[in-house]
């Protein structure tokens, strides 16, 4: 992270920190594909597994602000 970005973040308080969070994780889930269920199936890699438990995990923790 650059210096001048850790200054700014560094001298915001709680409120405006949280404010940001909120911000980042909603334009990180605007990125982020949505699983469909028709996205599941056996033939699945690996890899495809994996990142559909994450996505689980991370819908089921309410981390889709």
């Amino acid at each position: 992270m650059s210096e001048k970005f850790k200054s700014l973040v560094s001298e915001m308080d709680q409120a405006t920190l949280e404010e940001l969070r909120r911000s980042i994780a909603a334009e990180l889930n605007a990125r982020r594909p949505p699983v469909q269920l028709s996205d599941i199936h056996p033939r699945m890699s690996v890899s495809e597994k994996e990142a559909v438990t994450k996505e689980i995990a991370r819908v089921l923790r309410g981390d889709d602000v």
